[in-house]
């Protein structure tokens, strides 16, 4: 305050440059004060800098509640921007961060009471959806919350119905007060879609967590299913639960993690030709391609050979199982679905788990509506597939062993090709499921073309609708 009496009013800036000032004089009523002159203009840091003692976190937290419940995850820091754009408010970092979690509560409710819903959540999952697998698991000596596993019963008989039988597992950190971790399980349909088994919410990523959550899995599919494989990003702890729950399925490992792991272990950043070589290895269908890679990787670098063959999972198409009709050796459909389920990550537990319950129903009511208007026996990434092998402009000749034989010679390759039995030298077919090109063209010549006959039945339409 610069002066004041009985007439006047003067009050400046306490910044001692600011040039903030304001002068108010008496009213003829002599009661009332008149603002007569003001500078309202600041060049001061403001006394906003130390924390408005007017700006509380309730009144904050009231003020952008509207912004927080549109961005659950918004940063303090964005807040402050906002608050010093609209309030010209300068508040410090704790007190922003505070009301922004206050601003969680009001908008979502308390993190701390929502875990007390998740019994209730778990008969009202079970009500709506009979016979699905879902349960929670509490800590013995505290009682608080720890794990809850959800798989519903019909995810788990389209996928026994109408999947192939490569499932990928994974997890990703949650976002909310706790943290914790979100496990999966997710496979594709015959049309590549994303299909997601089953999710859970854990309180890290552990041999214990996954262990439990592999055992919840086998019980939801309620009997053995044969022929099955996992591929996963070499989690810990997870290819010893795999083994332990599922002694005779196959697991695959992610290329692209374990050449990231490689690069990690041995510093070969810069390795070109080590790259190629592991990588051609990964990706050929036949295991004399294979073997002849795997010599030429011992030559440059015997560590990373002995490390590949110390792998307990497999990690090349040459390797895989002939009965899952998938050849991928990459975990993008686990990438997929935790890019698909960001927006729940970032909320307490009963919140996520419900809001990706109706991310997949909605998912589910969208694809039956779809596939409702499909005419042909084979499902549209199917048909879009033979329609491109069938129409690239590769020549081959073709010399017939028998009707069902033949031989199939490119350019640079030569094949064996029986489409009795769904064979090529080359491995592609046996492993997809799907023909070859050199397959394509012996088919194209044959009067027998109805390509359906040729694709493994999990690529039919009805296995897809059921």
């Amino acid at each position: 305050m610069k002066a004041s009496d009985k007439s006047r009013v003067i009050a400046t800036c306490a910044y001692r440059s600011c040039p903030w000032r304001v002068r108010a004089s008496l009213c003829p009523d002599g009661h009332s004060f008149e603002v007569r002159k003001v500078y309202s203009t600041h060049s001061c840091p403001g006394v906003n800098r130390a924390g408005n003692k007017q700006a509380t976190i309730s009144w904050v937290a009231n003020e952008i509640k509207d912004v927080v419940k549109k961005n659950p995850d918004i940063t303090p820091k964005d807040i402050s921007n906002n608050l010093e754009t609209t309030y010209g408010l300068s508040l410090p970092y704790m007190k922003i961060w505070r009301s922004r979690e206050l601003a969680r509560d009001i908008m979502f409710g308390s993190v701390d009471e929502n875990y007390m819903w998740v019994p209730t959540l778990r008969l009202e999952l079970l009500n709506r959806n009979p016979g699905s697998h879902i349960t929670y698991m509490c800590d013995k000596k505290s009682n608080a919350f720890q794990r809850m596993f959800v798989s519903f019963k019909v995810c788990i008989e389209g996928f026994i119905v109408g999947c192939r039988y490569l499932i990928g597992v994974d997890a990703c950190h949650l976002k909310s007060k706790y943290l914790g971790v979100l496990l999966s399980a997710n496979c594709l349909d015959a049309n590549n879609g994303l299909y997601t088994l089953a999710y859970a919410v854990a309180e890290a990523e552990s041999k214990k967590s996954w262990e439990w959550f592999m055992r919840n899995l086998s019980e939801s599919f309620g009997c053995e299913v044969p022929h099955l494989a996992f591929i996963s990003d070499m989690e810990k702890g997870l290819g010893e639960a795999i083994k332990l729950i599922f002694p005779n399925a196959e697991h695959r490992v992610c290329m692209r993690h374990l050449w990231k792991n490689i690069k990690k272990l041995f510093r070969c950043e810069d390795g070109h030709i080590l790259r190629n070589l592991v990588w051609t290895a990964a990706n050929t269908y036949k295991l004399n391609d294979f073997h002849m890679k795997i010599e030429e990787i011992y030559k440059i670098n015997p560590q990373i050979y002995n490390y590949l063959g110390s792998l307990s999972c497999k990690w090349s198409k040459a390797t895989f199982s002939k009965y899952i009709k998938n050849h991928y050796n990459t975990n993008n459909m686990s990438e997929s679905f935790n890019a698909w389920v960001e927006e729940a990550r970032s909320k307490p537990v009963v919140d996520l788990v419900d809001m990706i319950r109706a991310m997949l129903m909605e998912q589910r009511s969208q694809r039956k509506q779809n596939s409702s208007t499909w005419k042909g026996l084979l499902v549209p990434h199917v048909e879009d597939y033979i329609r491109d092998i069938t129409t690239r402009k590769e020549q081959f000749i073709i010399r017939l062993s028998t009707s069902v034989r033949a031989e199939v010679e490119g350019l640079n390759e030569r094949h064996e090709v029986d489409i009795e039995k769904k064979e090529c030298t080359c491995g592609l077919w046996q492993l997809s499921g799907l023909p070859c090109i050199h397959g394509a063209a012996f088919i194209g010549t044959t009067q027998n073309n109805l390509w359906h006959s040729y694709v493994d039945d999990h690529y039919y339409t009805y296995r897809y609708v059921t």
